[in-house]
Order: C-alpha cells, then sequence, then structure tokens
C-alpha cells in the first residue's frame, strides 16, 4: 500500500522540492524570514529554500571565483579602506582615473596587507597615518561583532561585520588589531633613527 501524499505539491521557482527539514530557529530570524517572504511574495518555504540555496552558492562563489574567504575578506577591507580615503571620495572621476588618487588608493591597499603580516610588527609610518584608521575602525568593529545578537537589534552593517569575521577568521582580526600601532605608537615609530 502506498504511503499517502501530505501537504500541497510544492510550487514556484523550487517546485522540485521533495525532502523535509525540520529545526529549531530563534523567533527573530524566522519574523524576518516571515517579512522577506512577504515582500518577495515567495511562501515561507520558498523564501526559505531561496535564502538557504543563494547562501551556499555566495560561497561557493567566493571560493572559487575570488578564492578563499579569508584573501576576499582582505580585499574587501582594502576596498573600504580605499574609499574611507579623502583624496579618493572628493575626486569628479573615479579614483583609477586621477593619478593621485589612484597612488592614495594603492597605498590604502598595501597598508592594509601590511597589517595582516605574519610575525612582523607593521610600520605604517612610511605610508599615509589615513590608512591605519580605517582599517583599524572596521577591524575593531568585526572584532566586537556578536553572531548571536538577535537579528531585529542588530543593523546591517553589524551582521556584515559578522559575516567579515567569519570570513577573515578571529585569528587574523586580533592579529592586524595587535600589529596596527596606535597614534602614539607611530610617534615613537617616526623618532627612531
Amino acid at each position: 500500500m502506498a504511503k499517502a501524499k501530505r501537504g500541497r505539491t510544492p510550487q514556484g521557482e523550487y517546485a522540485g522540492k521533495t525532502g523535509v527539514m525540520s529545526f529549531r530557529i530563534r523567533p527573530d530570524t524566522k519574523a524576518a524570514l516571515r517579512n522577506a517572504a512577504a515582500t518577495s511574495g515567495r511562501s515561507l518555504s520558498q523564501e526559505a529554500e531561496h535564502r538557504l540555496r543563494r547562501g551556499l552558492d555566495q560561497d561557493e562563489t567566493i571560493s572559487s571565483f575570488w578564492g578563499d574567504p579569508k584573501t576576499f575578506a582582505m580585499m574587501r577591507l582594502a576596498a573600504q579602506a580605499v574609499l574611507s580615503l579623502g583624496k579618493v571620495r572628493d575626486t569628479e572621476v573615479h579614483w583609477t582615473a586621477n593619478v593621485e588618487a589612484f597612488d592614495a588608493a594603492m597605498e590604502a591597499i598595501i597598508g592594509t596587507l601590511r597589517v595582516f603580516r605574519p610575525l612582523v610588527a607593521t610600520s605604517l609610518s612610511t605610508g599615509s597615518p589615513e590608512i591605519g584608521v580605517p582599517v583599524l575602525a572596521i577591524l575593531r568593529e568585526a572584532q566586537a561583532a556578536d553572531p548571536t545578537r538577535p537579528l531585529n537589534k542588530s543593523t546591517r552593517r553589524q551582521r556584515a561585520m559578522t559575516r567579515f569575521k567569519e570570513h577573515l577568521g578571529e585569528e587574523l582580526v586580533d592579529r592586524a588589531i595587535d600589529q596596527i600601532p596606535t597614534a602614539a605608537g607611530r610617534q615613537k615609530l617616526r623618532r627612531k633613527p
């Protein structure tokens, strides 16, 4: 005797679903998922499938196209450092079309990578002090990121910092923060012969 079908036949863009999963989620996560489903016009199940597939695909895309997540996270941080530079923000053309802005951006990228260099204390005294400030602020924000914070009590930026910290890894975040000299430390580095 064949089992009777339970529930209605799956509809929408993921109509071929046959597997069933049952798991617990926090109330704020469920509320956010319901809101997303209402906005997109998908059912709750379709929205969950869509979000899971997109998240899994994003991880695959990072690994296959952009390299490993740590490298991708460092490059995203370098991009933030570039965008925080006054010379880049204040130009009327894109920084890639302005020699001064390009040189400042290149220093920001190199300075960002320098803070992750293993085993060697980093000296930002050779570059612009602007380089360390935005990078340090982002790294401190990532260091404080809490993945258990309820969705309805966290901003999109805080959630992005949680993902950034996850991709970069706590070890690299801590190493970079330890290697960026404080303003007082930079002054001491400059005075050394």
